[in-house]
């Protein structure tokens, strides 16, 4: 068997391995809907990014959000659903409602029935698994992810899975991606970065010695930004390098 350039590969999940089958906004209104509140997805999809945004700017960087106030995931999910409703148009306002909601919206999003796997992933994880490679998911989630990769029928495929709130930090932090490199028992220069958004996948396996590729599958990015388009070519760059 021929040598890989970069016999360890790490993955990102979320528009790397896996997509919502359905908007965020669908599925909210879907959830809402269940409980009798009756609201447009687009409007819930627009209310959610826009909290989604501001709640982003309140994190630094590489720090665990869920960690941030003592709450846990319970606390920070509660004060994004609360926050999506107070940017929805007729929308309830209580904090009550939201409470309610909470719980039925985290199932909807651990429910594998929610998400898609990219046709490319799995020809993709066969082939580096063919040529020897040990693969890993490095991802900014919660801790559903790695029951939810199982119930995909992903997990078989991975050697680990590194979640950034099991591990008490977010990408970039350079630390998440060496602790899947130490659990895969190799080096930084052995390993290849796969993942979607630049400003965490590719700076942070950048800052911790590890070469990485970007990929865009929904050509959000520049072309001077050169990402792939999706996987396909995932295998011949751990054969061969040529990043």
């Amino acid at each position: 068997m021929a040598r890989l350039r970069y016999p360890l590969v790490l993955f990102d999940a979320g528009d790397t391995l896996v997509a919502p089958r359905e908007s965020f906004g669908a599925v909210y209104a879907r959830v809402l809907g269940a409980l009798g509140v009756t609201l447009l997805a687009s409007d819930l999809e627009r209310g959610l990014r826009l909290c989604w945004a501001e709640m982003n700017r309140a994190i630094e960087p590489g720090v665990d959000r869920y960690a941030m106030d003592g709450g846990g995931e319970n606390a920070y999910w509660l004060r994004f659903v609360a926050g999506t409703l107070a940017r929805t148009p007729g929308a309830p306002r209580d904090e009550a409602f939201a409470a309610s909601a909470l719980a039925p919206l985290r199932e909807a999003f651990r429910d594998p029935a929610s998400w898609r796997i990219f046709d490319d992933v799995v020809p993709v994880l066969s082939a580096l698994r063919e040529a020897g490679a040990r693969l890993a998911i490095v991802s900014n989630w919660d801790s559903g992810l790695p029951a939810l990769v199982d119930r995909l029928g992903l997990a078989s495929w991975f050697d680990t899975i590194v979640v950034s709130h099991l591990e008490g930090m977010e990408k970039p932090r350079p630390e998440l991606f060496l602790r899947a490199v130490a659990r895969l028992g190799g080096s930084p220069g052995e390993a290849l970065h796969v993942g979607d958004v630049p400003e965490l996948d590719g700076a942070g396996a950048t800052a911790a010695g590890i070469a990485s590729v970007i990929v865009d599958r929904r050509s959000r990015l520049s072309v001077e930004q050169a990402a792939l388009a999706d996987l396909s070519t995932v295998p011949g760059i751990a054969r061969d390098g040529g990043i």
